[in-house]
């Protein structure tokens, strides 16, 4: 046949070509499903550890958010005390409880910064329960002033922290379930505490007991 009138299947050898490559892929099948096995294996680590990066990063960035309102309350706090003591006395056992949980919360890191945490929250519920028996701070403008401004930081810590400890749900739900196990024994990733009372919620919430009359004669 001449060469000018071959087609391109024909100069090329397209049927023979074909013909030899599935022959190699019926004697050599095993082979070529463990290579896409293993490709596959590959692609799904990879795949993994990107998504367990991400929820890492998005873990940060949540207490980031929660990180930066907690100062704000830490920085509005002294401020109440100072409004509050003229009234209740500087020696007042709900007021100390407050400094000390603030002071162990600024010093603290990790899973004891949030626990101290919980305990700023409690205190500053007390606060709250102790001044309804002080008309005169209650009616004053600077506390009331305080009082809604802390309050508006504290809704918004709650609204961080339940998206925080969502994050956190989702990131270890991913890497303990496989292949991100496997992931997360090899690639260095953070470790997170969901921020939360837990089961001592009762003993963080649990109002102070004050005797107002011995205070009131002090």
């Amino acid at each position: 046949m001449d060469e000018r009138t071959q087609t391109f299947g024909e100069a090329t050898n397209l049927f023979g070509r074909a013909v030899e490559a599935t022959n190699f892929l019926l004697d050599n099948w095993q082979w070529v499903f463990l290579g896409a096995m293993v490709v596959w294996v590959i692609l799904l680590l990879r795949d993994k550890h990107q998504v367990l990066g991400e929820l890492d990063e998005r873990c940060e960035a949540a207490f980031g958010d929660i990180d930066a309102q907690l100062s704000e309350r830490h920085t509005l706090i002294p401020n109440l005390v100072e409004a509050v003591k003229g009234f209740c006395g500087q020696e007042h056992k709900v007021l100390k409880d407050l400094i000390d949980a603030r002071a162990r919360a600024t010093s603290a890191t990790g899973a004891a910064r949030l626990d101290a945490e919980t305990r700023v929250s409690a205190s500053l519920a007390n606060l709250w329960d102790i001044t309804e028996s002080y008309p005169e701070l209650a009616s004053s403008q600077h506390f009331r002033e305080l009082r809604a401004e802390l309050t508006r930081v504290e809704e918004k810590i709650t609204a961080s922290r339940k998206f925080y400890n969502l994050a956190v749900e989702e990131f270890y739900g991913v890497k303990r379930a496989f292949p991100g196990n496997l992931v997360a024994a090899v690639a260095k990733f953070n470790e997170f505490d969901k921020f939360t009372l837990g089961e001592r919620r009762e003993e963080f919430v649990a109002p102070v007991k004050v005797d107002f009359g011995a205070l009131q004669q002090a």
